[in-house]
């Protein structure tokens, strides 16, 4: 009881929260994870990572996560806005600073096909941020509530100088109702300033963690055959981030000391429960994984 009572203190000074309480969570049978891709990016990893170098370029995934639950599908991040696969202006400069590799196939749409989603079919969709390569198609799932930081929204409309870049306005913009109506969302949304227990079972567990953007958050699937896994959107780029705690570009990071935090709350989840974190931009770990129609049960 001692020990528990210890780890218990520790996961709460990590920050999480009502995670800390969910430890021996039992996940429901028949939960499956599936991982997609949105396309690819090409940059320098200097961009990413504090000291890397800008060249040559490096090609990046950006992935995005399908978990079927007994009580409903939820979508973890949304990828590039699909409409980059024809037009180009409208990421503006970011297009060539990017050079996004993205084909028709990449649509989110065609993507959930390849299991027998359809966008309506999703009941939860997460947000870790809403960069460009995160947040871009939130609006195709008008019929699904959005799980948001509060602080994100209001970010991503008016972020704090410099960090205004890796917004697209049309992508958070699309969130507002139309004028003339009552309610300020064009959809259902759960604006969180905190961690949230999304079925009540333990089993998926959205976490705030403030550090790339000013209302990032990651979450905890925890599955019946795989275990563990932490999804960790931007919070970690690479595995080498949590793994030897480097920092990255600190001109994507609104709250350095919090990406710190970030990484400890990795290690802690991953250690206590035995678990691993996926990420979505390291391009050997995600090369790795299963892809749709595979999946991790």
């Amino acid at each position: 009881m001692k020990g528990r009572r210890l780890l218990m203190a520790a996961l709460a000074f990590l920050g999480m929260g009502a995670i800390a309480n969910d430890v021996a969570a039992e996940s429901p049978a028949g939960m499956k994870m599936y991982v997609f891709s949105s396309g690819r990016l090409h940059l320098g990893k200097g961009l990413l990572a504090n000291f890397a170098p800008m060249e040559p370029k490096i090609e990046i995934p950006v992935g995005f996560f399908i978990i079927k639950h007994p009580k409903g599908v939820v979508l973890f991040d949304t990828g590039n806005n699909d409409k980059i696969i024809t037009d180009k202006t409208y990421w503006g400069p970011n297009y060539d600073v990017l050079e996004p590799n993205m084909t028709p196939d990449d649509a989110i749409d065609v993507q959930l096909g390849k299991i027998g989603v359809k966008p309506d079919d999703v009941k939860y969709v997460v947000v870790s941020h809403m960069h460009l390569d995160h947040g871009g198609n939130v609006a195709k799932f008008p019929n699904s509530t959005l799980v948001i930081q509060n602080d994100e929204i209001e970010f991503s409309m008016f972020p704090d100088e410099p960090f205004a870049g890796s917004f697209i306005p049309g992508d958070t913009f699309a969130l507002r109702s139309k004028v003339g109506t009552k309610t300020p969302g064009a959809v259902k949304m759960v604006r969180l300033d905190g961690d949230m227990d999304l079925f009540g079972d333990g089993s998926l567990m959205v976490h705030r963690s403030r550090g790339h953007t000013k209302g990032s958050q990651m979450m905890i699937v925890r599955l019946p055959k795989t275990g563990t896994v932490v999804l960790t959107g931007d919070s970690a780029y690479f595995r080498e981030n949590v793994e030897k705690n480097i920092l990255p570009n600190l001109v994507l990071a609104y709250d350095p000391a919090g990406i710190a935090k970030g990484y400890e709350w990795i290690r802690a989840v991953v250690a206590n429960e035995n678990g691993q974190f996926f990420t979505a931009h390291d391009p050997d770990a995600f090369k790795a994984l299963k892809k749709a129609p595979e999946f991790y049960e």
